[in-house]
């Protein structure tokens, strides 16, 4: 055995020896000078001394002893296991919004009107959401408007020009050019992503300075900086502080949630994740619905409103193809949980080391929802894929909601307040200008016994009725793609029924209890609503002028959301017990002014927008037209008691580029209202409003500037 194993030791000791040599040859040979055999640039195919090159004898035979090159220590197994990818992803935008509104207000005011200027005297019959401008209203001592001259309000420019000696025509044509607002905001979205192995993912999305109106959190602001007694004098800007500041803190975590791929084709999530479906007319996650436009990136950075969940969903994908795999889903959402140990007792209830977490106060005023969807869409990229070969591709889906919930609190009663029972909201002795139905109020206990010796879990109990609701919303999907062509569609019904106040009751009149409201005074009330949404877009010379159209429709209630509020999915009218109002997920945008602003979103409506984009200079630039025009459902849900809600003019102007993630985009838009903007004197009766109720068009210049990363 020895004899055999030798020369196999000696030929693999020489080798090894050689090895540093080789690797050192094209230095010039001098990193092998004392090493084994002196020169050790002269390694095998080398010149020998004398200029002959010595011949190679045979190959040296392989030692038939397989045990003679084993460590002499064995060597344990690789573990198996997941790789292990350690990748940190992020992904998000910065932007910075500027924005001009004139004439909000439609040239309405809001509440009673005085001789000379306005009041902000609330008034909910003039049903107005927007208002003049602080420095055109007048002041008032005591609840009481003043009058004079002047307006009554030391800023007034109306007052000011007058007393310059101005004639009034004149100073009235000047001073309606500051019924305007002009604001500044931006905010940073971002979107990590944690790739914890190859099929185990943790996703978040985190704001900082969300929506912050840029200048609003001067030292100046709380009158504590002795350098800046007074806005001239300011220095810097605090960071936001809730309670302090501002009513949000400067980083927000607005969702947060995990994900988990199986290779045989089962997706675990679980957290709270973005809330979207379809096209967003029901659900709508806010970052902006992909339409394979050049000026999506604009979409998806301007927008105001998403929708998250909370939820356990668990997914399928089934298809031998992956070109034409479908995905089934389904979930369980907490849609809510109810108030908490913690609000209704104060913090102190699960902190001091008395429990370990807080938990729902009451299983019962849950509101579980369940989804169950199908559905056949192809990812951007996929989609290019397909449509470069000229074949029409389709997507499509479905999916149901399903809602329910056993008990709740009255509607209206007083809400839970800042958690410690020092912050009460509801004013004037228990009465409000809008009936309760805003859910404002004053602190359940919190923490603090109330002034009849009450907790916040008694006064919680207090208010509980059975609410007895289940509401189902099924939902369809479609799209069309075929070169330059898109079509799309989507249409949703809310069908259900739950119990419900009479929302008439003046809450301010004598005797008025939440907690005397019995299970005897409530009215099964019944949904039926129905809305659908349809866009076709086509593209021409070489898909750089494109033609389309938008439509949608919303169903409407005759009798109309308190104060003809659309965004108000409750209605008024204790006769009426099926409502059939619905309402379109805000942060599906169709315009600039109409759904956007002045009635938040569409309801009671159908729209008809054709509008028309250019794209030049490479792709990177765009122009773009929108006409839309607003009709209401129901008539009488309106201001006016007309149908007609007017006509919009939206231009843009962006730059979109196509290397970079960038844009700049410059917008602007005027809205002409129609008759169902006006206050009809029969709705109005005794009420003193200005223009006589002929509402007045609107207008707004916006600018926009991104990055996307």
């Amino acid at each position: 055995m020895q004899r055999t194993a030798a020369p196999a030791l000696l030929a693999l000791y020489a080798l090894l020896a050689a090895l540093p040599a080789q690797a050192q040859a094209p230095m010039g040979g001098m990193g092998g000078m004392g090493g084994a055999g002196g020169m050790g640039g002269m390694g095998a195919g080398a010149p020998q001394p004398g200029g002959k090159d010595k011949k190679e004898g045979p190959a040296e035979a392989a030692p038939k002893d397989k045990t003679a090159l084993q460590p002499i220590e064995p060597v344990p197994a690789q573990p198996r296991g997941l790789r292990q990818l350690q990748l940190f992803e992020l992904h998000g935008y910065m932007r910075m919004r500027t924005d001009y509104f004139h004439r909000m207000d439609l040239g309405l005011g809001k509440g009673n009107q005085s001789s000379v200027g306005s009041t902000y005297e609330e008034n909910s019959q003039s049903d107005n959401k927007f208002f003049p401008p602080p420095a055109v209203a007048n002041e008032t001592v005591d609840g009481a408007p003043l009058t004079g001259t002047n307006g009554g309000n030391d800023a007034n420019c109306l007052g000011g020009l007058l007393e310059r000696g101005v004639n009034s025509s004149k100073a009235s044509r000047r001073c309606g050019r500051r019924n305007g607002f002009g604001s500044a905001n931006m905010r940073l979205r971002m979107e990590p992503t944690l790739h914890i192995t190859d099929t185990v993912k943790v996703h978040a999305t985190i704001d900082a300075l969300d929506n912050l109106v840029l200048g609003s959190t001067p030292d100046s602001l709380l009158g504590e900086s002795p350098f800046a007694p007074i806005d001239l004098y300011t220095r810097t800007q605090l960071p936001p502080s809730d309670g302090r500041n501002s009513f949000s803190d400067s980083i927000t975590v607005k969702r947060a949630y995990g994900h988990i791929k199986f290779g045989w084709g089962l997706d675990i999530k679980f957290g709270r994740m973005p809330h979207h479906w379809g096209m967003g007319i029901v659900a709508n996650d806010g970052n902006g619905y992909y339409r394979g436009d050049k000026s999506d990136i604009v979409r998806m950075l301007d927008m105001d409103y998403g929708d998250s969940v909370d939820s356990l969903r668990l997914g399928f994908d089934f298809g031998k193809d992956r070109r034409s795999v479908h995905t089934l889903e389904a979930s369980w959402d907490w849609a809510s949980s109810g108030p908490t140990t913690s609000q209704l007792l104060g913090p102190t209830w699960n902190s001091g080391n008395r429990l370990g977490q807080d938990f729902s106060a009451e299983r019962f005023d849950n509101v579980y929802q369940w989804r169950l969807s199908i559905l056949r869409r192809d990812d951007p990229a996929m989609l290019q894929r397909k449509l470069s070969l000229g074949r029409p591709v389709v997507n499509y889906g479905a999916i149901v909601w399903l809602r329910s919930q056993a008990v709740d609190r009255v509607t209206g009663s007083p809400g839970l307040g800042d958690g410690l029972g020092t912050n009460p909201t509801w004013t004037d002795g228990g009465s409000n200008s809008d009936n309760g139905i805003g859910r404002y109020g004053e602190a359940l206990g919190n923490g603090d016994l109330d002034d009849v010796g009450d907790s916040g879990i008694q006064n919680y109990a207090n208010l509980l009725i059975r609410r007895r609701a289940l509401v189902l919303t099924p939902d369809i999907w479609l799209r069309i793609n075929w070169k330059t062509l898109r079509i799309e569609l989507e249409g949703s019904g809310v069908i259900g029924r739950f119990h419900e106040r009479d929302l008439d009751t003046d809450v301010g009149q004598a005797g008025f209890e939440y907690q005397n409201v019995s299970q005897a005074d409530l009215t099964k009330r019944r949904f039926m609503q129905f809305g659908y949404a349809l866009e076709f877009k086509y593209g021409l010379f070489k898909d750089r002028f494109h033609l389309g159209l938008d439509h949608g429709f919303a169903s409407g209630d005759p009798s109309g959301s308190p104060y003809f509020n659309p965004q108000n999915p409750l209605i008024t009218g204790a006769g009426d017990t099926r409502w059939t109002n619905f309402r379109f997920n805000p942060a599906y945008m169709q315009d600039l002014l109409l759904f956007r602003e002045l009635l938040g979103t569409a309801a009671n409506a159908a729209y008809f927008k054709p509008w028309m984009a250019f794209y030049f200079f490479d792709n990177n630039f765009s122009g773009r037209l929108d006409i839309e025009y607003a009709i209401a459902h129901q008539r009488t849900a309106t201001w006016g008691d007309r149908n007609n809600y007017g006509l919009e003019l939206d231009f843009a102007f962006r730059y979109h580029d196509q290397q970079e993630p960038i844009f700049f985009q410059l917008q602007y838009g005027v809205m002409f209202p129609f008759g169902a903007f006006n206050r009809a004197g029969t709705k109005y009766q005794g009420i003193v409003i200005q223009n006589n109720g002929d509402a007045k068009a609107a207008q707004t210049v916006q600018a926009q500037l991104g990055i996307r990363f």
